[in-house]
């Protein structure tokens, strides 16, 4: 009974995901701040330009924050479909399914727990988080997918030296698709071959992901001058604030308090115990922890909660296979994480309907906006919805919160950029400036940027919270 009751519940959530991915997919315009650079970079690729350009003293001013490979996928579509948002965001809907798949097939190859397995997997899905971020076009959920296939392989076949180096590969396929995937996967994995003494596996499986990685690390940053090495590591250190960890913590501990309670409770246990699993999920979670303690830095965004929430799915399904044989305790069990998938479903409930207010049903504003880009003679300057212009065929000419960090930070010299704001270059520039987050404008534009733009064009319109901001005549 209260596995029947877990599962209507995470059926219930699986519906959400499945609703709400849809209708993101449907939706023609940016949804995300990162969708648009992304989709710009693959434009790019696919015209044979350098993505990670070393000298950033000229236009275009954008930073390519992460490895190519989910643009690299994505530029095929391009050519056939033109620029879209709709397959990179199936792309993340698709890499979201796979990683609960091979979180539930992993578990069921250390425990042979079908409904644990089960449980497991479907728990991740029904994540906030993941419902949200699964419908973005960004590198996320892909890095994640391959990063547990990699995972799943060395699990399943860790005696199988071409299983192992397939599995290596893919965890390098997963760095470089973001690379904080670098961590959690890798350690888990050679924590629990070294607990089976397999000592000649494990460092087969480090050399290979440590040695491609840093092959390619280095061809990379020499075919770019260096820009490599600048856009995906240097540029990415931006501010830390522990105030923002904080935030996101207690966000965390009140959104997924059973699944949290849950990694607490297995990473105790195990230290008293024997169960196989214990070398696998407590590196994995572990190394989660650790990685998203990086939401810290400023610009940061849930993004960096999702393999914490895939640890944290894996470490509760072990726990329940840990009392397959105590019916009672299991069934308390199933039951308190049914009421955390009811917890979740509300929560997502409450996010989308959000959502729909604040962008879906501003669908008409956004063509406007759109129409305004269409119709612009010269470049365009946006942040929220820089995204429209690669769908207009237009370059992005300033990444606005990039450069703003990389101009406080003194490594990059902003001059260019306000001397063409001065000389009205820009035939718009469309500012998002909702309600009460006037520190989200100030985190996107500089200081001077806000005076060059105040002193010399004039606000126009208001559509979809962003000003509009034209040239004064």
């Amino acid at each position: 009974m209260a596995t029947a009751v877990l599962l209507l519940t995470q059926v219930w959530a699986i519906t959400l995901f499945v609703r709400y991915g849809a209708g993101a997919l449907s939706f023609p315009y940016p949804l995300n701040y990162g969708e648009g650079p992304l989709l710009d970079q693959a434009v790019r690729i696919l015209d044979l330009q350098n993505i990670y350009p070393a000298d950033l003293s000229e236009p275009p001013f954008t930073i390519s924050n992460y490895p190519p490979l989910f643009v690299l996928v994505q530029a095929p579509l391009v050519w056939l479909f033109g620029p879209e948002y709709w397959y990179g965001r199936a792309i993340s809907l698709a890499g979201a399914v796979a990683t609960a798949v091979f979180i539930a097939l992993t578990l069921h190859v250390l425990t042979r727990d079908r409904i644990a397995s089960v449980a497991s997997g479907l728990s991740f899905l029904a994540v906030p988080y993941v419902v949200q971020w699964s419908s973005f076009s960004r590198v996320d959920l892909l890095g994640l997918a391959l990063s547990w296939a990699g995972l799943y392989l060395v699990v399943r076949q860790p005696d199988r030296r071409r299983y192992l180096i397939a599995a290596a590969l893919l965890m390098v396929a997963a760095i470089y698709t973001r690379q904080t995937y670098a961590l959690a996967a890798p350690l888990a994995s050679l924590a629990w071959l070294l607990s089976r003494r397999q000592l000649r596996e494990a460092l087969t499986l480090a050399a290979v992901v440590g040695g491609v990685s840093l092959v390619i690390l280095g061809a990379l940053s020499a075919m770019t001058g260096g820009g490599f090495f600048f856009h995906t590591v240097t540029s990415n250190v931006n501010e830390f604030r522990w105030e923002q960890v904080t935030f996101y913590l207690s966000g965390l501990i009140g959104l997924l308090p059973v699944m949290l309670a849950g990694g607490v409770a297995f990473l105790v246990l195990s230290l008293r115990s024997r169960v196989e699993s214990r070398w696998l999920v407590g590196p994995y979670l572990l190394g989660a922890v650790a990685t998203a303690l990086l939401i810290g830095k400023v610009g940061s965004d849930v993004n960096y909660l999702l393999e914490l929430c895939a640890a944290l799915a894996l470490a509760v399904g072990a726990l329940l296979a840990r009392y397959a044989k105590r019916p009672a305790p299991r069934a308390a069990m199933l039951l308190v994480l049914a009421v955390q998938m009811v917890l979740m479903v509300q929560t997502s409930q409450l996010y989308y309907a959000g959502l729909e207010e604040n962008i879906v049903a501003r669908k008409d504003e956004i063509s406007r906006l759109e129409e305004i880009v269409d119709g612009s003679e010269g470049p365009v300057l946006a942040d929220e919805y820089m995204g429209l212009l690669p769908l207009e065929g237009r370059r992005i000419y300033l990444q606005p919160f990039e450069m703003t960090q990389l101009a406080r930070e003194e490594r990059w010299d902003q001059d260019p950029l306000l001397r063409d704001i001065r000389q009205t270059r820009f035939s718009a520039i469309l500012i998002f400036e909702p309600p009460g987050a006037r520190w989200l404008v100030e985190d996107r534009w500089t200081e001077e940027m806000l005076e060059q733009i105040e002193a010399h064009y004039e606000p126009e319109d208001t559509f979809a919270l962003t000003r509009v901001y034209l040239p004064k005549e």
